[in-house]
This record gives structure tokens, sequence and C-alpha cells, in this order.
């Protein structure tokens, strides 16, 4: 009996926001499960996580981690090229990181080829939900949001899963498929084990 044929879908995934909101404790706990207080992130962190739907179809999500720091602000855009999913995250503690939010949205939006706009999920995240109880969040960002605790994991599976259930079913493609259509990370650099320092 034949093996059946796994589909794939390479989605790439960068979290916005300013800095000490949460976005690499939300990576950690999602992709190890633990909460980890992180040091301020320097430039961008990347990881990645295979993730099995069913027999038949696997994500190989790659995630971007961006710095939140003004000073580290104009790196940024340089990895919003071909992003399919960007999570902007504030701290409900922190009304300035709220307020803030449009303007990574407006940024991410500014440097998205055109074409490609309707193509890109935004989702706000409110993390350390767990430090707030009843709370009630006027965002003035026409986006709804989503809690979530990376302290506590409160959240955090239920917004992948969230992202997994919305990929389109024509974004997976056998392996032996032309890859010219299938969303793709770094494509001019997919077989480079180069690593590079923003320092």
């Amino acid at each position: 009996m034949e093996e059946p044929v796994v589909k794939v879908c390479n989605l790439k995934l960068v979290l916005l926001g300013e800095s000490s909101v949460g976005k690499s404790s939300i990576v950690t706990r999602f992709v190890t499960g633990k909460f980890q207080k992180n040091n301020a992130t320097i430039g961008a962190a990347f990881t990645s996580k295979s993730i099995k739907l069913d027999d038949y179809k696997e994500v190989n999500l790659e995630i971007w981690d961006t710095a939140g720091q003004e000073r580290y602000r104009s790196l940024a855009p340089m990895y919003y090229r071909e992003t399919d999913v960007a999570l902007v995250v504030f701290d409900v503690t922190n009304k300035r990181s709220l307020e803030r939010a449009q303007s990574w949205i407006d940024e991410l939006n500014f440097y998205i080829v055109s074409e490609r706009q309707h193509a890109v999920k935004i989702m706000l995240v409110a993390n350390k939900a767990d430090l707030i109880t009843g709370m009630d969040i006027d965002t003035n960002v026409d986006l709804s949001f989503t809690k979530v605790s990376a302290k506590t994991g409160e959240g955090i599976q239920e917004l992948f899963d969230q992202i997994l259930s919305q990929i389109p079913e024509d974004s997976f493609r056998s392996p032996d498929h032309d890859n010219k259509n299938v969303i793709s990370i770094n494509k001019d650099n997919a077989t480079s084990n180069v690593s590079y320092c923003t320092c």
C-alpha cells in the first residue's frame, strides 16, 4: 500500500510591536511549551516549527521575532518581505504599546507589495492577560484582538490554531510540485546556511 502524499505549506509569520510586550515569550511558549523571560531582541530572531495537521497536510511555520526597540526599528521592514501572517503584539498593562500598534500595522502595509496586501493576515494580540482581569480594551484599531498570556500559556495554542485553520487549501503543495506559487520565505537564499549578524 502506498504511503499517503503529504502536502506541505511554508508559512512565514512575523511578530511586531513595541519592546517588552512579550513577543519572544509568545514564540518560546508556542515552540517549547515553556515560559522564559527574554532579553531584548537585537535585530530579529528566527525559529521554525513543523506542524502536522493530519495524515495529508503539514505546515512549516517560519517565525520572525522582530526587535521593538526604536534603534532597531529601521531593520524591521527587511523581515516583512513575503510575510503571510503578522502578529502585532501589545502589552495589556502598557497603554502606549497599544497606541503604537497602529503605527506597526501602517508600516507593515507600506512595505508589503500592493498586490499581496489582501493575502497578508494581520492579527492584533493582547499579551500579559494574566496581569489584568475583566479588561475592556478600546483598541481604536480596525482589528479584533486575541488575549493571550505567554506566562501562563492562556490562549497561545488557540492563537496558532486559528492561524493554521485559516491557511487556504491551495497553499498546500506536494513536494514534487512546481513550487513557483508556493508560499515561501527567502526564496533567493533558500539553500544558504549562512548566518548574518546585525552588529
